[in-house]
């Protein structure tokens, strides 16, 4: 028996005993932001950094714990998987979801497999070496970033990339974050929107989007004088939706035709935007280095070659 856990978005009050449960098994945890024990301390024995390393695993079988996955190597799944969650989705074809409170309290003890975690620990080591390498990169501007928001604030990724690059670059640290995001088929539509209505007034409350999320949002902002709350917008501006750069079939392409028909490439800055709707101090646009994210993605990607 050699299952994964997959550990997805959780309400707060399931992650102890989604904890307990995990432990006990002892199989790799894969544990993805909005779960909330992406940095738990007494899971971090078992917990993957890498989710290319998922493929090298020799898993058997998944338990998909919480929401459906955000990750790849969930889209590409062919093994069988138990779902619990809250919602009846599965993500795939067929299947049924059980809820979180039906975990087994007592799970058949699964071998974590040793030199599979100590290599994923390597990996993530290579990996923090290559953003120290690249600092302006979009990557290495997140790591820092994620080091840089208070303790224990309140976290909202939207859209693709940034949720996909917080969950590879953020630091691992326990820094006590409530992280959430909202995602979809539509998903770029009414981020900035759906971050003002879930601002709490008792709490640091950031925003990481990128500057194509802003743009589709860019009439949010009306309602801030109604918001008696603190919060800080940070706009990754890359200049397009780069997260088509890295999907495998779109990277096929000539990359003149796919910047051109595909990554909505601009030249837009966010002054002017956060100036009109008095929310200067507000509002922190990045600016990675192009190049410089070129080199780290492609010595990220050299790392599985």
């Amino acid at each position: 028996m050699r299952p994964l856990v997959i550990i997805a978005g959780l309400a707060a009050r399931h992650r102890a005993p989604v904890r307990q449960f995990a432990l006990r098994l002892g199989a790799p945890v894969y544990a993805e932001p909005l779960s909330g024990l992406r940095e738990d301390a007494e899971l971090d024995p078992l917990l993957v950094r890498n989710e290319r390393m998922l493929s090298r695993g020799g898993f058997d079988s998944v338990i998909r714990i919480g929401n459906v996955p955000t990750l790849r190597f969930w889209r590409d799944l062919t093994l069988p998987v138990t779902h619990y969650g809250d919602l009846p989705f599965t993500g795939m074809p067929g299947g049924a979801v059980m809820p979180i409170e039906d975990l087994p309290p007592r799970p058949p003890k699964a071998a974590a497999p040793q030199e599979f975690l100590a290599e994923d620990r390597r990996k993530a080591e290579e990996f923090g070496q290559i953003l120290d390498a690249e600092p302006q990169s979009e990557l290495a501007m997140v790591r820092t970033l994620s080091r840089d928001i208070p303790r224990a604030a309140r976290v909202y990724l939207g859209n693709s990339l940034p949720i996909r690059e917080w969950d590879l670059a953020a630091t691992r640290e326990p820094r006590e974050f409530t992280v959430e995001a909202n995602r979809g088929a539509n998903g770029i539509d009414g981020q900035l929107s759906t971050f003002f209505g879930w601002c709490d007034p008792e709490g640091e409350n950031w925003c990481i989007v990128g500057d194509l999320t802003a743009i589709y949002d860019a009439n949010a902002p009306w309602v801030v004088p109604q918001i008696n709350a603190p919060f800080t917008i940070i706009i990754l501006n890359n200049g397009g939706g780069r997260i088509f750069g890295r999907v495998p079939s779109l990277r096929r392409m000539d990359p003149a035709v796919r910047e051109r028909l595909v990554e909505n490439p601009h030249a837009l800055h966010f002054d002017g935007w956060a100036r009109m709707w008095n929310i200067e101090s507000r509002v922190v646009e990045l600016l990675p280095n192009r190049e410089a994210s070129r080199r780290a993605w492609e010595r990220y990607d050299a790392l599985w070659a």
